[in-house]
């Protein structure tokens, strides 16, 4: 189970900074399930492409945004949000949020691809299917890692899916723990719920018997129609 926090990002520019920064487009939130009005995924790439953070953010006001997020890796993301201000008017504050205030807010199906410390880092947009999740706005401009993200959409070449797998008679699975058809790797763990996971799988392996340390099953892949 996550333990959740928010970054509280307010302020004259909040709006400007945070559309310049997450892979969202902050005046048209989404998600690929219903949700609140003014909410939506985001996600914060590293120039690499690379996600750092994703993110469940909601519109309070027009410059003053609430970005839930793993408590794990909130402050270290706040401080990593607080170098690109310069001179924007925003302020940013970490606060932890309890469960009641999670479960308003957050959607609760196992289906968000969070990102947690073992995971910075490791994963495009598209390998945890941001894009599909409707966390990534087709059409926007510059953000952070943009030009990457961007180039591997266009080459409509995805190699790795977000799915969510059943573990059967799996125990004692985690984060980063791989999965495989035969001797190949075909996918790696990326969250743990009861007696299911969400891991990034491998698309050219998804008709292979897939396994951890006893066999598993394969509930849903989020991918475009083509993949």
């Amino acid at each position: 189970m996550i333990d959740f926090a928010k970054l509280v990002v307010t302020g004259a520019d909040a709006r400007n900074f945070l559309h310049g920064q997450l892979t969202a487009d902050m005046d048209h939130l989404d998600y690929l399930y219903e949700h609140a009005e003014h909410s939506g995924l985001a996600g914060l790439c590293n120039i690499k492409g690379r996600l750092e953070a994703v993110f469940w953010v909601r519109r309070v006001q027009e410059n003053y945004f609430d970005l839930y997020l793993p408590q794990c890796i909130s402050e270290a993301i706040a401080t990593l949000l607080r170098r690109y201000l310069f001179r924007s008017k925003v302020v940013i504050e970490v606060v932890d949020v309890d469960h009641v205030e999670a479960v308003e807010h957050i959607p609760q199906d196992f289906n968000i691809p969070w990102v947690v410390e073992a995971t910075q880092g490791k994963y495009v947009p598209q390998m945890v299917s941001l894009d599909v999740l409707k966390g990534v706005h087709p059409r926007k401009g510059c953000y952070i890692g943009q030009e990457i993200v961007t180039r591997l959409r266009d080459l409509g070449k995805n190699k790795k899916r977000l799915g969510r797998i059943s573990l059967g008679n799996n125990i004692n699975v985690n984060i980063s723990d791989t999965i495989y058809a035969h001797n190949e790797v075909a996918g790696e763990i990326v969250s743990v719920h009861e007696n299911e996971a969400l891991a990034v799988l491998v698309l050219s392996e998804l008709n292979q018997p897939l396994k951890l340390s006893d066999n598993i099953d394969i509930l849903k892949v989020w991918k475009d129609d083509n993949e």
